[in-house]
């Protein structure tokens, strides 16, 4: 009996699905870094393949792999994938994975998205909890630029030369009159960049965002009370290796 045309659609996309499934590594690990949309891992794309990758945040590696991406969900709602590539800038890559395994951007009610800048950048990377900024408010020593602060890439605010702590910024066009300055790109954005183009600007009119020594002292208690609904934070982070 010839099989009916359903029927045999059917059979092609269960055998393409396990056909993919056979080819994706065990951990869907990152081989090289995804500069573009188009290159972003399988971990990104498929990400219904990966869940038990990205709910066993406990069994990540101790140290911070070559490559590895983070998966930002925020309020706004929607996420947004940054991949990053270890050999740009070792010590901000490592500080970054050292965060994000601590759950520096989640606790205390998650991170605001404290600086919105139209055209040039989003800004964000103080605690929810003030204990939590406290605890990695140390400095790490300046990474050489390697790479450009084209748009999309993620580089650490700093507030001079080996100031870098936990704050970072997306640069939302090309901003690579930043290389000069020091500012080192470890990361580049892959996925989400509509949710990142559509964050709110909690204070339109004033680049500086939001009063940052408040926010550091205060935590999300600051926040709510003075940008409720005016502003996203970070709901979730995932890690991808």
């Amino acid at each position: 009996m010839v099989a009916s045309l359903p029927a045999l659609a059917s059979f092609f996309v269960v055998l393409f699905c396990v056909l993919l499934m056979t080819m994706l590594p065990d951990s869907c690990a990152l081989t090289a870094p995804a500069p573009t949309l188009n290159a972003t891992t399988t971990c990104a794309t498929c990400a219904f393949l990966c869940d038990n990758q990205r709910q066993a945040q406990q069994d990540l590696p101790e140290d911070a792999p070559d490559f590895y991406q983070a998966v930002f969900e925020t309020d706004a709602p929607g996420c947004f994938v940054l991949n990053v590539t270890r050999s740009w800038a070792p010590l901000g890559a490592d500080q970054f994975y050292t965060l994000l395994k601590d759950e520096f951007y989640t606790v205390g009610g998650g991170a605001a998205f404290f600086r919105v800048v139209p055209d040039f950048v989003v800004q964000w990377g103080i605690s929810g909890s003030p204990d939590e900024t406290q605890k990695w408010d140390a400095p790490i020593q300046d990474d050489p630029v390697i790479e450009s602060n084209v748009a999309w890439t993620v580089s650490y605010a700093t507030a001079g030369p080996n100031t870098r702590t936990s704050q970072i910024f997306i640069n939302l066009v090309d901003n690579s009159r930043l290389d000069a300055s020091g500012f080192a790109p470890f990361a580049t954005v892959v996925e989400g960049m509509d949710i990142v183009n559509n964050l709110i600007n909690p204070t339109p009119g004033d680049s500086n965002g939001v009063d940052q020594d408040l926010y550091t002292e205060k935590g999300d208690e600051y926040i709510e009370a003075n940008y409720a609904g005016k502003i996203n934070k970070v709901v979730n982070v995932s890690i991808i290796v």
